[in-house]
C-alpha cells in the first residue's frame, strides 16, 4: 500500500520482493510483453523468478503458476499458498504470446497503472503475509484483468535471505513491539479480512477486521464486478470450503482457458 503511493501517473506499475536481479534492459522487455497481452490493457504478468545461479537470464522461465495447495498450518491460518522457490510450471518452448497464467505471484508482477484505481491496494492488512497472493488474484480476476506468464526470466530472486544474514519483515515488528511472536499474533486476527474474502468459511475472530472493505464514499478494497468469486473459484480449480486445490490442465500445457 505505501509502495503504490509512489505511483506518478507511469503507464505501467512493477511490484517485486527485496532481494532481486534484473535482467539487461528488464524495462524495455517487459513493456513489449505486456503490450504483447491479447487482453491489454486488463492484463498482468506475473511469476515465481529463478535464483540468481550463473545464467539465469537466458535459462527458460519455470515460475509459471498454476497451482497450489492450502497450509495445513494453524499457525498459517490454513492459507491458500502458490507453489513456492521459483518450481512453477516450465515453458517449453515460445509462444507467439505470453501464455495465460492463473495465479498472481506478490514477488514480481506488473499491470497496466489503471488497476490502482479500480482495485487499490487494501491499507487495512498490516502484517500479512500468507494471504497476499490468493487476495491479489482474486481481485485481479474479479476486476477483469487476466494473467500472464512472461517468455522469459526478467528477474532473478534470493529466496533464502536468511543464510546471507539479512533480515525478515517479522524480526522488525518483533522489535517494535517488544515481544517475540508479535507479528503471528497480528496477522492470525488480520488474516481473517483475506479469507473472508476469497470464499473461507471459517468465522471471522474479530468483525472489526471486515470493515472499510467497499465503503460507499471510498475505494473499494473488495472484489470486482467484472467476474464474480464463485467463477474464479472454478477457474482456478479451487475449493474454499474442503480446502482442496487441482491445477487445471489447460494451464500445464500453455494453453489457453475453457471459455
Amino acid at each position: 500500500y505505501l509502495a503504490s503511493k509512489l505511483w506518478l501517473g507511469e503507464q505501467f506499475y512493477v511490484q517485486i520482493d527485496a532481494h532481486m536481479w534484473a535482467r539487461d534492459a528488464w524495462d524495455d522487455e517487459l513493456r513489449s510483453e505486456m503490450l504483447a497481452t491479447p487482453s491489454y490493457p486488463r492484463s498482468v504478468m506475473s511469476a515465481y523468478p529463478p535464483g540468481p545461479s550463473n545464467g539465469w537470464q537466458s535459462m527458460a522461465p519455470s515460475g509459471k503458476l498454476c497451482s497450489g495447495t492450502f497450509s495445513t498450518s494453524p499457525v498459517e491460518a490454513h492459507i491458500f499458498r502458490l507453489g513456492g522457490g521459483g518450481g512453477g510450471r516450465n515453458i517449453a518452448a515460445p509462444a507467439p504470446e505470453p501464455p495465460r497464467s492463473i495465479f498472481v505471484g506478490a514477488g514480481f508482477f506488473t499491470a497496466h497503472s489503471s488497476f490502482l484505481q479500480v482495485a487499490p491496494f487494501d491499507p487495512f492488512l498490516p502484517f500479512v503475509f500468507m494471504g497476499e497472493e490468493i487476495m491479489l488474484t482474486t481481485r485481479f480476476y474479479t476486476n477483469g484483468f487476466d494473467v500472464y506468464s512472461p517468455r522469459v526470466n526478467f528477474f532473478a530472486h534470493q529466496y533464502r535471505p536468511g543464510r546471507l544474514g539479512l533480515p525478515k519483515f517479522w524480526e522488525s515488528q518483533d522489535r517494535a513491539f517488544g515481544s517475540g511472536g508479535s507479528n503471528t499474533r497480528f496477522m492470525l486476527m488480520i488474516v481473517d479480512r483475506v479469507k473472508h474474502m476469497v470464499g473461507y468459511e471459517s468465522p471471522v475472530k474479530n468483525p472489526d477486521v471486515l470493515k472499510h472493505v467497499s465503503d460507499h464514499d471510498g475505494p473499494n478494497y473488495g472484489l470486482g464486478s467484472h467476474r464474480t468469486l464463485t467463477e474464479f473459484l472454478r477457474f482456478a480449480g479451487l475449493d474454499m470450503v474442503a480446502m482442496t486445490a487441482r491445477s487445471p490442465s489447460w494451464c500445464a500445457r500453455n494453453d489457453y482457458p475453457p471459455n
